[in-house]
């Protein structure tokens, strides 16, 4: 780790950059173990993806639950990237169940599969999509073996493969929430923050933070922990979708109108529908249904965001969380330089603009 004494960002990036080599180790030794000239093109094209994106909060965090109470160590940071594994089998499903052509400024891995296996016949994107599904479960599988090849203790694997998968199914129960959510009239604030803890805090912070300390032996100090997390993932979820509508497509790498366009209900929309005159709640239930929503109609949504205080409100919230989970944080007692790291990590994740 970098040698400077206060922590944070530097800490953070030293970190990132250790995960990234084991991730790029283990995904090399999974191609070479690929004999088959069919499977090995679907794993190099997995491994392609996996490392050509995502910021690795998800391990970071992970390796941060660790050191808050227990020295930095080389199998934790192995174990770490089990949960950057998943996240490729999170996003190929998720991007196949919302039809998105595109991820990370770049096409989703279905539509890559459509274009290299299948030269984009229109006839064999439903071929494409099973290829991906399958390509997801390997994903899925590699990072249970993650853990049990990283040197961790048999127990120490046992407890870390335990909150893992305790980590996917609280996802998808947030999953399940979030489709139902496109066809369910009256969802409110109070559903939208449930998904959002279910389906992004758990996973995104609070998971792996949990995740690192039981792999340190602690369980002491979890409530504030979670606490911590699923405040910080909720905000880095609220800040997404504000992103996602007022961000910058070329920073993004995703157009401004995917969210629309899916018929999210974000933070944003239900504020603005509960604000909003009755003429602006029908206009925003049209933008939201059309599924290719016009660039002049775009605009004139997120003017009616920002006109009833939506966005605002959002914005506001965000810094409130974040507050809120460092005040949780100051009560946990582990390493201070760690807990610097994470207070720096809160600010970056609901400041972020990509």
């Amino acid at each position: 780790m970098n040698s400077a004494p206060e922590g944070g960002e530097s800490d953070f990036v030293g970190i990132r950059q250790e995960v990234e080599r084991e991730l790029q180790a283990y995904l090399r030794w999974k191609v070479d173990q690929a004999r088959d000239s069919t499977i090995r093109g679907v794993v190099e094209m997995l491994s392609a993806y996996t490392l050509g994106g995502g910021k690795r909060i998800r391990p970071v965090m992970i390796i941060l639950g660790h050191d808050l109470f227990s020295p930095h160590d080389i199998a934790t940071v192995r174990a770490s990237i089990s949960i950057e594994l998943s996240q490729s089998y999170f996003l190929i499903q998720d991007d196949i169940m919302d039809q998105s052509e595109t991820r990370r400024g770049k096409p989703s891995f279905h539509m890559e599969v459509w274009s290299k296996v299948f030269q984009k016949d229109p006839g064999k994107r439903r071929l494409a999509e099973s290829i991906a599904l399958v390509a997801s479960d390997l994903a899925e599988s590699y990072s249970h073996e993650a853990i049990f090849r990283s040197g961790l203790t048999q127990e120490q694997s046992l407890v870390a493969d335990a909150e893992l998968t305790s980590i996917f199914e609280t996802t998808g129960h947030g999953q399940l929430i979030d489709i139902y959510s496109s066809f369910t009239e009256n969802f409110t604030e109070a559903d939208l923050i449930r998904l959002h803890t279910l389906k992004t805090a758990r996973y995104t912070v609070e998971g792996p933070l949990v995740m690192g300390a039981k792999i340190a032996g602690n369980v002491s100090e979890i409530q504030n922990l979670e606490n911590y997390g699923y405040l910080v993932g909720t905000a880095f979820q609220i800040q997404d979708d504000i992103l996602g509508m007022f961000g910058d497509e070329s920073v993004l790498g995703k157009s401004v109108k995917s969210d629309v366009n899916e018929g999210k209900k974000t933070l944003l929309i239900l504020k603005a529908m509960e604000q909003g005159s009755e003429s602006e709640r029908s206009f925003i239930t049209q933008c939201i249904s059309s599924g290719n929503v016009s660039d002049q109609d775009f605009e004139k949504l997120k003017s009616i965001v920002e006109s009833t205080g939506s966005l605002d409100y959002s914005r506001e919230l965000v810094l409130k969380m974040g507050s809120r989970a460092k005040e949780y944080l100051k009560s946990v007692r582990g390493d201070n330089r760690v807990r610097q790291t994470l207070a720096w990590a809160a600010d970056y994740m609901i400041s972020r603009n990509k």
